[in-house]
């Protein structure tokens, strides 16, 4: 059998390409503030985690809609693993039209309520028929032809360890699912990717939350592999959050302090001091 030919690229013929044309501003989609330290572009890999209950799949659905809301020729498709399409855009209504999500799920509207209700979904018309909800299967192949067909260069795939790919072994599952998430990446998205996490052994022996890391993650490794950045969200009972920076390959850590609103499903920059509350003992760190 003949050895197949190697390939090779000099850092001449990289520094020659439009890859590197020092003129040119590179795209970057930016969420606006409380999410500037996001950095959103294609070819970017971003992972978010987080206990049960903290608001992981509100908060990659505010940065979505909310870089959608700054740059309106783009397109994004989410990919929900258990939340309806329906219940997601009621999530979506409580924070653009600031009515409690309970009166809308409960369909408990006063008439000022529902005329608000009215008037964000006009308002936001040209935004809503940019977003679209992948239905299933929950499949990165599906969920690649949904973003072809939909023009769509951005994406959310929530969670990682529920999207199939066939395989029966979780490690193999999640080591397939990140070679296809860095394929979409390749091809000019950005990945959105929410995970699980796993609790760690405290001091005492106890499982517990506080200290996540990187570790943390269910899948650790291949997440962690593929990711270009990765953020855990911390909170408290008293709306005060965290989005704390555990890996970024191409720049520094920088966490984001934050307020959580569960009422109407909105994040809003915190207090730093606050988020030590949010995320007590955080286990030490490198920079990747």
């Amino acid at each position: 059998m003949t050895a197949p030919a190697p390939k090779f690229t000099t850092a001449a013929a990289v520094i020659r390409s439009p890859a590197l044309d020092l003129d040119a501003t590179p795209e970057r989609w930016h969420p606006g503030p409380p999410f500037d330290a996001l950095d959103l572009r294609p070819g970017r890999v971003v992972l978010l985690g987080a206990p049960p209950g903290t608001g992981k799949t509100t908060l990659a659905l505010q940065v979505v809609v909310a870089t959608l809301v700054t740059h309106p020729a783009l397109r994004a498709v989410v990919g929900n693993v258990e939340m309806s399409a329906g219940s997601l855009v009621e999530k979506l209504l409580a924070r653009l039209a600031r009515v409690p999500l309970d009166a809308i799920m409960n369909r408990e509207l006063a008439r000022e309520q529902r005329e608000r209700i009215d008037a964000a979904t006009a308002d936001h018309a040209a935004l809503l028929d940019r977003l679209a909800f992948l239905d299933a299967p929950y499949t990165l192949a599906h969920l690649g032809a949904a973003m072809v067909g939909f023009g769509a260069r951005l994406c959310v795939v929530d969670y990682a360890q529920r999207f199939t790919t066939g395989d029966a072994d979780d490690r193999a599952k999640l080591d397939r699912l990140m070679s296809g998430v860095r394929a979409l990446a390749a091809a000019g998205a950005c990945v959105l990717l929410v995970s699980s996490v796993a609790r760690q052994k405290s001091k005492n022996g106890s499982s517990t939350y506080s200290g996540l890391s990187l570790a943390a993650f269910r899948g650790s490794a291949e997440l962690e592999f593929g990711a270009d950045s990765a953020f855990i969200l911390h909170g408290s009972k008293d709306g005060a959050a965290a989005l704390e920076a555990v890996k970024n390959r191409f720049g520094a850590l920088t966490d984001i302090p934050l307020r959580f609103d569960g009422a109407l499903q909105t994040f809003t920059a915190g207090d730093s001091l606050a988020m030590f509350d949010a995320a007590p003992e955080p286990a030490p760190r490198k920079r990747r």
